[in-house]
């Protein structure tokens, strides 16, 4: 496995090298992050669990020439979870996994402005104005079509198609996205951001779920069990996803920035159980030393409105299939260097109810 990263690696740096021997390391910037986290998870009907966990990040960022550009991330983590770059300490002091996180290149080509054609394994290219679909560690594998115009009055669309599994014996379970967003700032520090984006997965429906870990969770997603020809049961997908989701974000001076936003998510694939909402506000931002940023939002996700697998891996134990409050704080402690506390109250399970609380506790330094 090291020998492969470093393969890709050392290819990366050749492509830049293509543009002027000494230009690579002039036109590349190395950045990463380590955060340190203490978590207590609180569930009715099981016992109170404490532990600190790691998460770090280290990404190579390379101007190949005038219209191309390459991207290598390495990050904790685990292969079989795409929602979380955690690491808990445990297992005796045993070493942690550092794994492929980001490896894509964008072509944006000069005859052609504000596209960028972006392939491999990339940050999310779609806009979000809450994390409560999108997990903020996924970085999907594919291809993109980004598309920007304009600055005071801004016009955004962007495409892409992701693979979700690379089948065999049948048909890739893929994800087809679009999104069309308009920004509007009429005034200096204002601007209201509105757009919608439609999400169609392929070939989930009579699939067996996305579980890498094996233990064939569905997470929170409505599922059916299927035994076959050699005896082994199989939990499937009982529904499809083609999920629409319109979304807002205000952004305003007020004393201090205010950010208030709310986002709907709907799958018309599903009968029932298929809607989805966030809603919530940020006061300040934690940018320069001495500053802070509060923020709430409640959010709401019945079983099928999204692929849970995709779903926030925080909010009632990740998935779907919950509803309950979310509350942060941050606060820069010098340049580069933050803390944080983020609280979730919860239910898990609408049907349910089940009480869930989460606590984290974070310290961050940035590079």
């Amino acid at each position: 496995m090291k020998r492969w990263v470093f393969g890709v690696a050392v290819a990366t740096l050749m492509a830049a090298g293509a543009a002027g021997a000494a230009e690579w390391y002039e036109n590349t910037k190395v950045k990463g992050d380590v955060r340190f986290r203490l978590e207590r998870v609180d569930e009715d009907g099981k016992d109170n669990r404490d532990r600190a966990r790691i998460r770090a990040r280290l990404g190579a960022y390379s101007q190949v020439n005038d219209e191309v550009d390459v991207g290598i991330g390495l990050a904790t983590g685990s292969s079989s979870d795409p929602v979380s770059r955690n690491q808990t300490l445990t297992e005796g002091f045993g070493p942690k996994n550092f794994l492929l996180d980001l490896a894509y290149v964008d072509y944006h080509p000069s005859l052609l402005e504000g596209v960028s054609l972006i392939g491999g394994k990339m940050k999310n290219p779609f806009v979000a104005v809450s994390d409560y679909i999108w997990d903020g560690d996924v970085t999907p594998e594919g291809a993109a079509l980004k598309y920007k115009l304009g600055k005071d009055v801004q016009l955004m669309a962007n495409g892409a198609a992701f693979w979700l599994e690379e089948r065999s014996a049948s048909d890739e379970a893929m994800l087809y996205g679009a999104q069309t967003a308009l920004k509007l700032s009429p005034m200096e520090k204002v601007s209201l951001l509105a757009g919608v984006s439609y999400y169609q997965f392929e070939n989930l429906e009579g699939y067996p779920v996305m579980d890498g870990s094996g233990k064939m969770s569905s997470f929170g997603n409505s599922k059916k069990n299927s035994v076959d020809s050699s005896g082994k049961t199989n939990v499937l997908y009982a529904t499809g996803y083609g999920s629409i989701e319109p979304f807002v974000q205000l952004d305003f001076e007020l004393g201090l920035p205010v950010q208030v936003f709310g986002t709907y998510v709907n799958n018309q694939d599903a009968d029932n159980d298929n809607k989805g909402y966030c809603v919530g506000v940020k006061l300040g931002k934690a940018k320069d030393p001495n500053t802070f940023e509060l923020a709430y939002d409640y959010r709401r996700l019945e079983k099928d409105a999204w692929v849970g697998a995709l779903a926030d891996s925080d909010s009632w134990n990740g998935g779907t299939d919950g509803k309950g409050h979310k509350v942060s704080l941050k606060y820069q402690i010098q340049k580069n260097w933050q803390a944080g506390v983020t609280c979730f109250m919860d239910k898990k399970s609408l049907e349910k109810d089940v009480d869930y609380k989460r606590i984290q506790l974070d310290l961050v330094a940035s590079f």
